[in-house]
């Protein structure tokens, strides 16, 4: 189990790429199940007004649109063979950026604070989620880091259309 965390880490620290994430499905999963509950936990924090159930679910959703696509892409590309380490990796890499930074969002107590610490919050996690997820795209596509850092801010982008388009329809079914 340390040698799995120490590569997540490494993953993080832009020191070794998905290739060296063992090749598992069950790894995969637990990976990705593992980040939508970490994930779950700080959204709580950060969008109070959702219940418990409709973060989860829109976590999820979102989790797994994101990563599936990427794992398409790459099947369309004809890199199927990378699809689960590299999907493990965005994963794992993930959930060890929320354990990180987690300690910083739960500290947010004053209004004033959260509104200062939120906007550095967010700049931290999304600069750090970038350069790691285009770190893993340049290894898993085989493309050069212009490239990666091009796809990495795509897909930061994807993402926000689609949880832009989940969370509105939370808060109407969670309004009815």
């Amino acid at each position: 189990m340390l040698p799995l965390i120490r590569i997540f880490w490494d993953i993080c620290r832009l020191r070794v790429g998905p290739q060296a994430v063992p090749a598992g499905h069950n790894l995969m999963l637990a990976a990705v199940l593992a980040g939508i509950i970490i994930d779950s936990f700080a959204s709580s924090i950060l969008i109070p007004k959702l219940t418990g159930l409709d973060i989860l679910k829109t976590v999820a959703i979102y989790n797994i649109l994101l990563l599936t696509a990427i794992y398409l892409l790459l099947k369309v590309i004809g890199y199927a063979d990378r699809g689960v380490q590299t999907v493990t990796a965005i994963a794992g890499s993930g959930l060890f950026i929320s354990l990180v930074l987690l300690p910083g969002l739960l500290m947010m107590n004053t209004v004033e604070e959260q509104v200062k610490s939120f906007a550095i919050f967010i700049l931290i996690d999304n600069v750090w989620r970038i350069a790691v997820v285009a770190h893993i795209f340049r290894h898993a596509f085989s493309i050069n880091l212009l490239m990666a850092m091009i796809l990495s801010v795509s897909y930061l982008i994807f993402g926000l259309f689609v949880a832009d388009f989940l969370l509105p329809a939370q808060n109407t079914l969670s309004s009815t």
